[in-house]
């Protein structure tokens, strides 16, 4: 069995970042991702009076004037905020926040820019780790699919699911460690306490993720504009609903099995 070559991790950007690398490559390769997310906090931290996200925020820099990459972030995000009737956005309703934080899309965007880095120096089998969210890539350690645990709202320690998935990005939102970090939409009682989407680009599906949560699975109509994203939902009933999509490549109480309770129309 093939052993992992390298394995590295960082706190950036506020989370933790965690390279795996199963590809004999060479090591400036993993220098080069966690470089690249220094510059991404530097530009995008709510947190750093000097990134030009706050510079945004605050009046002195436009967004013309900004970073490419902090333009197309803006832009993509924009187009989520459409696309999604709101449910996603930049634009924080709850006290003391950031006038302006891209967060739910950068970190997961970030990670599909960082694999690509690796990519391009030859790695081909490999997982990169953000807090909750995984992209993966290829195969571990000669085994057929990436296994991908979804851990319990309500119990943080505990394993709810796992997916198991070959090329894959897979992002969480919900009230974990960080708690109840994303502003909604007004619903009184949650319906949900963890959403999970699984689909090619994590940046995409942690924004997707976020725009669920955040809407408490009132609607899942305007999801139908993201065939190749499939949803697990924690419910505050207790069940764990997903995807016809995911039928079979998900495990729940280590057994795989189709859903009879499938979220959405």
């Amino acid at each position: 069995m093939r052993q992992t070559e390298m394995r590295a991790s960082a706190a950036v950007m506020g989370t933790v970042f965690t390279v795996s690398i199963e590809d004999d490559i060479h090591p400036e390769a993993a220098d080069e991702v966690f470089a690249w997310w220094v510059h991404v906090e530097r530009l995008f931290s709510t947190f750093r009076p000097d990134s030009q996200i706050s510079a945004i925020a605050r009046g002195s820099l436009s967004v013309d004037e900004a970073d490419g990459d902090v333009r197309h972030v803006l832009a993509v995000c924009s187009e989520f905020e459409e696309e999604t009737g709101g449910r996603f956005s930049i634009h924080p309703n709850r006290p003391n926040a950031p006038a302006l934080d891209p967060a739910a899309f950068v970190k997961g965007w970030s990670v599909d820019e960082a694999a690509l880095l690796l990519k391009s120096a030859g790695a081909v089998n490999f997982a990169i780790y953000a807090g909750g969210d995984v992209l993966c890539s290829g195969h571990p350690n000669d085994a057929e699919e990436w296994s991908v645990g979804i851990r319990l709202p309500q119990q943080p320690d505990s394993v709810g699911a796992a997916l198991h998935v070959n090329e894959a990005a897979v992002a969480t939102s919900g009230a974990y460690e960080r708690g109840d970090h994303i502003w909604g939409t007004g619903v009184a009682e949650a319906a949900l306490l963890g959403a999970t989407v699984v689909g090619p680009r994590l940046g995409t599906a942690d924004a997707l993720s976020t725009a669920i949560f955040a809407d408490q699975g009132r609607s899942f109509e305007w999801l139908g504009r993201y065939p190749d994203y499939s949803i697990v939902l924690f419910t505050s009933e207790g069940e764990i609903k997903w995807s016809e999509s995911l039928d079979g490549r998900i495990e729940v109480a280590g057994r795989r099995g189709q859903s009879s309770r499938k979220p959405g129309p």
